[in-house]
């Protein structure tokens, strides 16, 4: 048995593999110092690194399906996405906006169909709206078989991936832009928002994204850098990485769209403002 072990462990050995260094010599002058009880002499210590900005993207088609909504037992069944879909009945009939300020690049938040999110349970989030929505076309039966009111409203679907951005610079901006495929059929109504995983408020809405639209993605006061920093102030949440993960959460409101797939292709852009 011993014998089995130790031949488990020579065959290991070679993957654990050790770099060396050798011993640097100086090209400028020598440093030279004599005393008869100490000496001393003093050494610069330098680390040069270049200018570094860069974005992370694990998710590169994010793919709303509502195939799965028409379950086994349409209209009342339970859709089930993994937990990665939900989507949900408005809390009013319109969507509810607000103009932000200055720090928010004057953009306007948007409430889809009333409903909004909170990313207290990182990195989930807590849907804030109406009843789920079980089936397409919205419909809604009780136990009598009698349509429950309301259940053929529009909805709104949530889904939400993670982002990944580094910069070693003093300051930084997050933008997205929406330019769809020429001849593309496009989504009507999509909404966006992102939360840094060190830093992030209480329920909040998104920003409506038509197409040929751009947006700051992150307000002004939440853009220090450098990431690796921001990211050691929350290891928790952010992990001991330089990366500075962001829960990016995108939103479309079911209405009137066509049949089949549309599409919207979303630019990130990750500039360094300031070095």
């Amino acid at each position: 048995m011993r014998k089995g072990i130790l031949a488990a462990v020579l065959v290991l050995a070679p993957l654990a593999l050790a770099q060396q260094v050798a011993p640097t010599q100086g090209n400028g002058p020598d440093a030279y110092a004599k005393g008869q009880d100490s000496a001393a002499v003093n050494q610069t210590i330098e680390l040069i690194l270049p200018k570094a900005t860069a974005l992370h993207l694990d998710v590169t088609t994010l793919t709303f399906d509502l195939t799965g909504l028409d379950g086994a037992n349409w209209p009342n069944s339970g859709p089930d996405f993994g937990g990665q879909m939900v989507c949900v009945y408005g809390l009013t009939d319109q969507d509810v906006k607000t103009q932000l300020g200055n720090n928010f690049y004057n953009q306007v938040q948007t409430l889809p169909l009333g409903t909004s999110y909170s990313a207290a349970q990182w990195p989930n989030i807590t849907i804030n709206g109406g009843s789920q929505v079980t089936a397409y076309p919205p419909i809604k039966l009780d136990k009598n078989g009698e349509l429950v009111p309301g259940s053929k409203n529009h909805f709104v679907c949530y889904r939400t991936f993670i982002l990944q951005k580094f910069s070693n610079g003093k300051q930084w901006d997050l933008t997205v832009t929406r330019n769809d495929p020429e001849g593309a059929q496009g989504i009507q109504h999509l909404y966006i928002q992102d939360n840094p995983c060190d830093t992030f408020g209480a329920a909040t809405g998104l920003y409506e994204l038509p197409n040929g639209a751009s947006l700051h993605l992150v307000p002004r006061n939440l853009q220090a850098g450098p990431t690796g920093t921001r990211s050691g102030n929350n290891p928790e949440r952010c992990g001991y990485k330089s990366w500075l993960d962001d829960l990016v959460v995108v939103a479309i409101k079911v209405n009137s769209d066509l049949f089949g797939k549309s599409t919207a292709n979303l630019t990130y852009t990750l500039a360094t403002t300031a070095w």
